[in-house]
């Protein structure tokens, strides 16, 4: 179930071994500009950061490129 409010957004970034790289934004875009920043972390497993709206009560949706764009264009 998709959220209805964020409380904040996240960027993170699997590093191996159990670890991640986690940004913390108040927005969207903010987040984009951290996913972009983390993606070129040398120690990243992967090069593709994951984008999470994070609820009030700590729930959290995957934003995919097709929601962000929906998000950023809202009346379109």
């Amino acid at each position: 179930m998709a959220i209805r409010k964020a409380d904040h957004f996240t960027a993170s970034i699997f590093l191996g071994r159990g670890k991640y790289r986690i940004e913390k934004r108040s927005t969207v875009i903010a987040a984009m500009q951290a996913a972009r920043e983390i993606e070129s972390d040398p120690a990243a497993f992967t090069r593709r950061a994951i984008i999470y709206a994070i609820a009030p009560d700590g729930h959290a949706t995957l934003l995919t490129p097709a929601v962000i764009a929906k998000l950023l264009s809202p009346w379109s």
